[in-house]
């Protein structure tokens, strides 16, 4: 008699329940592997055009108001970038999670990030956010 070439229904299943339990467990690590990578992406745009802001204070009175003085990103994926305020002492920036992407859905104190010139992290509440930086 010749031997049956091929998988049962049984071994079938059984790889299937194993994929399924691995991709469950892949892919949130990935959604938070990517939502932070995103995030670190934000951050360092917010601190790029902090290093600028200083150096634009060094050779102007005040700050700059001005998004593209201070290199901050038009059209970025993820999120929005704005300089909220700005004085002759005082600047703050903020990035913001647009709508609609992937990053609107992190976690709620981690979708607005606000620096000032004190290098001082917030959320969108003004609260001290070292959690998300």
């Amino acid at each position: 008699m010749k031997k049956a070439q091929g998988f049962t229904l049984v071994e079938l299943l059984v790889v299937i329940a194993i994929i399924g339990i691995l991709a469950g467990i892949a892919y949130p690590t990935y959604k938070s592997y990517t939502l932070h990578a995103n995030r670190s992406d934000a951050k360092n745009e917010l601190q790029k055009a902090q290093l600028v802001q200083s150096s634009w204070h060094i050779l102007n009175p005040d700050y700059s108001m001005v998004s593209a003085d201070v290199g901050l990103p038009d059209n970025h994926n993820y999120y929005t970038f704005t300089i909220i305020s700005a004085g002759s002492t005082t600047y703050a920036m903020k990035a913001v999670a647009k709508a609609g992407t992937m990053q609107a859905n992190d976690k709620a104190e981690c979708t607005t990030l606000v620096i000032n010139q004190d290098n001082a992290h917030y959320d969108a509440s003004d609260t001290n956010n070292d959690q998300c930086w």
